[in-house]
């Protein structure tokens, strides 16, 4: 019976296959969120399937607005989650941790939104001031 290894990547595969490149594999090890990976007798870096998973799941999180702080506290539960074992309770728990960060989040993307409807409320305001033909003070000197 033959042994089975799982296939492993160079940090060249697996940044083209997890679609970033090379220096974001190094910045995401620097920064604790990817485990440093074995190497191979020649020195290579040798990553795995699930490596290859975890930088995917790191890019979801940026991509919906979580800071890497957050990725790495939601990396652990994401884990619980993903691998569909363990007990109902710690599921739960790994559930209500991943959720809290998002609502989290969710608060302060509502909070930008509403300071960008402010400012363009006021830009739009700037802009109507200043196609009036009859403007011979600046716009914004009136504002005051």
């Amino acid at each position: 019976m033959a042994i089975v290894r799982p296939q492993l990547l160079r940090i060249g595969q697996l940044a083209k296959t997890a679609g970033v490149n090379v220096q974001t594999i190094r910045f995401y090890e620097r920064e604790g969120l990817l485990a440093p990976p074995s190497r191979t007798a020649s020195g290579y870096r040798a990553y795995t399937g699930s490596d290859l998973e975890r930088v995917r799941v790191i890019r979801i999180c940026q991509k919906v607005g979580f800071t890497l702080k957050d990725v790495k506290a939601v990396l652990e539960p994401h884990e619980v989650l993903a691998s569909r074992r363990g007990e109902s309770s710690t599921r739960s728990a790994a559930r209500e941790k991943m959720l809290a960060f998002a609502r989290r989040r969710l608060a302060q993307i509502d909070e930008k939104l509403a300071a960008l409807a402010q400012m363009r409320a006021e830009m739009a305001g700037l802009v109507a001031t200043l196609a009036e033909d009859a403007v011979m003070v600046c716009p914004a000197s009136r504002a005051k």
